[in-house]
């Protein structure tokens, strides 16, 4: 994981039980007067560091997202102990954002009447920024990975706003369970903390335009949430068919059992109001994992910081649960890292089968206004020690996608 709790997976669990929050002021030049404030940013002294320290063979990339994601491949494929050499039933998918349509490339090429040169372009086009668009397609980090693990198996990208992260767990499970592959790094890197990605959340209406404490910003299910909160970052994970893993005496964290998505078909910028798509997704993820909703003990949420999102993703788990709602425990991860776009189902996946191994969740930070619209268990302000059995964790997107991924404990095997 590289969020801005951290760039370790044992940094970024600590600082998310202490409740501490990753999300800062905004540090970009001559932004007084921007109408977002704050954001999950990584770390200046993290990136740093992860700059200096990615492995010499995978520091091929100049773009931030690409980064991260060759950082969290490199220490998630550590973790599992995997052998290097080309493996053929091995393969990745990753989610990634948007690419940067850097400004200045924009301003460079513009004549005095305010005209985009084309012909200065076509002679200069070497000269645009290193994470512009143009040098970095969303389907880079996935080769990158591929080339450096020599992962020749199958290798997908998936670019489906806010979902992307889950589905690239759920389809890694999927090419596993169909025998297409027996090892799948998934999971999904973005980093849209600029001044493009910034104002398009603004624009869309949906972003914090909050100047107080930057850190009490995201207040998912309170009644004075004012919109998400930019992150970025990435989270990968390791997953494994069963009897691979076991034959070489992998550390099994926990099981994937089930998997699902879904689409609103309602609108493109807002949620279904009353959380159909959301709702269909998590009943049907416990139908593929053939599990009744009493199973589950805890759902890492969506939890955006959204007037929209919090009240309809609520209603939709009281329809999927019934009066089993009431015993869930219930988190957002986004209230302490910020909401990572493409990839929040990264470190959100990771966090979920940490409480189901170790059967501690992290708390919802700055839930201090409870809404009437929002009245379960959001474990609020402090973390909490609960078994586990089995979780879910939500990924809602913009455009109406939906995915949702169930993680059980793994028995028979000790755990890590």
């Amino acid at each position: 994981m590289v969020t801005s709790l951290g760039l370790e997976v044992e940094e970024n669990w600590s600082n998310a039980l202490a409740g501490i929050s990753g999300i800062q002021k905004l540090s970009y030049p001559e932004t007084e007067h921007s109408r977002i404030q704050a954001a999950g940013t990584v770390k200046s002294d993290d990136w740093k560091k992860l700059c200096q320290e990615l492995d010499p063979a995978s520091n091929k990339a100049d773009e931030r997202r690409t980064k991260f994601a060759l950082w969290a491949a490199q220490k998630a494929y550590s973790d599992a102990a995997l052998n290097s050499g080309t493996k053929e039933r091995a393969g990745v998918i990753l989610a990634a954002g948007l690419g940067i349509n850097r400004l200045e490339d924009i301003h460079h090429w513009l004549t005095d009447d305010q005209k985009f040169d084309y012909q200065k372009f076509i002679n200069e086009y070497k000269m645009v920024h290193p994470e512009s668009i143009i040098k970095n397609n969303s389907h880079r980090p996935a080769a990158l990975i591929a080339d450096r693990f020599g992962l020749m198996g199958y290798n997908a990208t998936i670019t489906t706003a806010c979902a992307s992260a889950t589905q690239a767990f759920g389809t890694a499970y999927r090419a596993i369970r169909r025998g297409d592959a027996d090892i799948m790094l998934a999971g999904g890197a973005d980093s849209m903390i600029n001044p493009v990605g910034l104002i398009f959340f603004v624009l869309l209406g949906a972003a914090s335009q909050s100047d107080g404490d930057p850190a009490s910003a995201c207040r998912p299910f309170d009644r004075k949430r004012s919109g998400l909160v930019m992150g970025e970052g990435a989270g990968i994970a390791v997953l494994e068919e069963e009897e691979h893993a076991k034959k070489r005496g992998a550390k099994i964290y926990a099981e994937v059992c089930g998997y699902a998505t879904t689409m609103d078909a309602y609108k493109v910028t807002a949620p279904d109001p009353k959380g159909r798509g959301a709702e269909l997704s998590m009943k049907k993820a416990l139908d593929n994992a053939a599990m009744d909703p009493e199973n589950i003990d805890y759902i890492n949420a969506h939890g955006t910081s959204t007037k929209l999102n919090d009240s309809a993703e609520t209603m939709a788990i009281k329809n999927v649960f019934g009066p089993h709602a009431q015993k869930l425990a219930i988190n957002s991860s986004k209230s302490l890292t910020g909401h990572l776009i493409a990839a929040s189902g990264g470190p959100e996946f990771i966090f979920t089968a940490l409480s189901v191994n170790r059967d501690e969740i992290h708390p919802t930070i700055n839930l201090t206004n409870p809404d009437p619209k929002c009245d379960l268990d959001y474990v609020a302000n402090t973390k909490r020690q609960k078994q586990v059995r089995a979780a879910i964790s939500n990924s809602f997107g913009f455009g109406g996608q939906n995915a949702s991924i169930v993680i059980k404990k793994y028995i028979g095997h000790a755990g890590a």
